[in-house]
């Protein structure tokens, strides 16, 4: 599915239970904890100061989806929150503002609620009017419409922005995805909006008057699954038909190295590239597609393999670069990942991989990269669990899994070693009821502002414990010892985002497992003590 640039912007909720029948799906459930980072509260450093101040907000019914953003224009960044109220089939979808006050915290209640217009099928934020501060936008089967702002009161009552039709026309009841649809697509400074179509994406952007007229249409191809409902036959019954129709990841990243962002399209093995003229149009139609063939014979013929694929920019050439990870297994004790690096060149990608990491034993297919060192370049962290009949008796026992987070450091000649520079080992426990959160783990934020991510991990069901990002330490990446503990329930989701502006990573916690705290939202303001 097409994902917002900022991992920040909407950990939007997903129950995904655990299947004790497949393994691999158990694995993948962990790794995603790091695409959508998770929890932290009230931590005390060496003295009794509080290294966070605690702000409690909390809204009616179940969280959705959740949006830290500075919707007024002040510098701070406010919270806004999603949610449904109600029991079938009378759910409604409300939207509740947090404004983040001068004083460094939120109130207990929403500032403004109000309840969300029942076509809506997709939601952002962005500034697509000549008011100031972020509009809320979402797209419903008529067009585009926006609560505005005035005076930090939205308006209830949705303006129209203008009228397409699109893919989004069926809303749900029960949830509403937040996606980063508006946003400053071509770089000129202003917000575009793209509404996402079945033969692929149009851009609309603003003309003189303001009006959304300009249409930049990008075809998308899109992956589409169909399957019958009903799987008896009768002589009086047609079967229901199910459809399900998937955009794959969008990221904007300079392919071609000429400064300006192009639009490249990821699913599996293949990325497709629509490059951006001087005019800020993408390219109708694909200027590149490209098949990246790292699956071997046999494993195309057995179709055993999970791929996935990253672009960016990981040695600084103003080129993408494309990361494949390919994970493969033939039995409970057979796990392999293979991660495949293609640099970019002026001519493309080329077609034999410029390296090849091989980690055995390892059940896991995502790659996620960050400036783990604070050096400026990109680094690999690949989480891994090592799956055999032992580890898996262990963990109906104990109820906990054991994951390792490989972290590969790019080095001097922009390469990255055959084996990882440091692996950090989590304990992670499962409430197989589903009715609870897992472990928080963070290695997004930078709590004491030196540029080098840190690492937070729940130590206990109640406390949480902060390692800070070292450097000199040949054998360690982070600290040996916790800097500072949390005590706080160590069970939800945490984003890291600095919500003041103060070059500190502060921490935003809900908790969309809990049935005690499904409306429960932690702000913890980093207090700058943490050394």
């Amino acid at each position: 599915m097409i994902q917002g640039a900022n991992g920040h912007r909407s950990p939007e909720h997903r129950q995904q239970p655990i299947d004790l029948r497949s393994t691999a799906r158990i694995v993948l459930v962990f790794c995603c904890l790091l695409a959508v980072p998770t929890l932290i509260a009230g931590a005390v450093p060496a003295g009794d100061d509080p290294a966070f101040s605690l702000s409690r907000l909390s809204v009616a019914g179940k969280l959705l989806g959740l949006v830290t953003e500075d919707l007024d224009g002040d510098g701070l960044k406010d919270i806004l929150i999603i949610h449904r109220k109600g029991l079938e089939p009378d759910e409604t979808r409300w939207i509740s503002v947090f404004w983040h006050r001068r004083d460094g915290g939120f109130s207990t209640g929403a500032d403004q609620s109000w309840e969300l217009d029942s076509a809506a099928v997709i939601l952002d934020t962005g500034d697509v009017s000549e008011e100031s501060g972020q509009e809320i936008c979402y797209l419903a089967a008529g067009g585009v419409f926006y609560y505005a702002l005035a005076s930090k009161q939205y308006s209830t009552r949705p303006i129209p922005l203008f009228s397409t039709r699109g893919m989004a026309v069926f809303p749900s009841r029960r949830r509403i995805p937040v996606i980063n649809f508006a946003r400053d697509w071509n770089g000129d400074g202003l917000d575009e909006v793209a509404v996402f179509k079945f033969e692929g994406l149009t851009i609309y952007a603003a003309d003189s008057t303001g009006r959304f007229t300009d249409e930049n249409r990008i075809m998308v191809e899109l992956d589409t699954r169909m399957s019958r409902v009903a799987y008896w036959t009768e002589d009086d019954l047609m079967s229901g038909l199910s459809a399900r129709y998937l955009v794959p990841d969008v990221r904007l990243v300079d392919y071609n190295g000429d400064g300006r962002k192009d639009l490249v399209a990821a699913r599996q093995d293949r990325v497709v590239i629509s490059l951006m003229g001087e005019d800020g149009h993408f390219s109708a139609y694909p200027d590149e597609d490209v098949y990246f063939d790292v699956r071997t014979q046999r494993e195309k013929i057995d179709a055993n393999a999970d791929l996935s694929t990253v672009v960016a920019d990981l040695n600084n050439d103003n080129r993408a670069d494309a990361i494949v990870t390919k994970q493969t297994s033939k039995g409970l004790s057979s796990f392999r990942g293979v991660i495949n690096i293609f640099y970019a060149r002026e001519e493309g990608y080329s077609t034999k991989q410029d390296q090849v990491i091989v980690s055995e034993g390892t059940a896991s297919s995502r790659t996620f990269i960050r400036d783990v060192n604070g050096d400026g370049k990109l680094d690999m962290i690949l989480p891994s669990v090592k799956i055999s009949i032992a580890s898996i008796i262990r963990f109906l026992i104990t109820r906990s899994l054991p994951i390792n987070f490989n972290i590969f450091l790019l080095n001097e000649d922009n390469e990255f070693p055959d084996r990882p520079d440091f692996t950090k080992e989590v304990k992670l426990k499962i409430d197989l009821s589903g009715e609870s959160d897992s472990q928080a783990i963070d290695l997004d934020g930078d709590y004491n502002g030196d540029m080098r991510k840190d690492f937070v991990f729940a130590t206990d069901e109640d406390e949480l414990s902060i390692y800070l990002g070292i450097t000199g330490d040949g054998d360690r990446l982070f600290s040996k010892k916790p800097v500072a503990k949390v005590n706080a329930d160590a069970f939800g989701e945490l984003s890291s985002p600095d919500l003041n502006g103060d070059g500190y990573s502060d921490m935003v916690i809900y908790y969309p497992q809990s049935k005690e705290r499904k409306g429960l939202v932690e702000v913890l303001i980093n207090q700058r003590k943490i050394q």
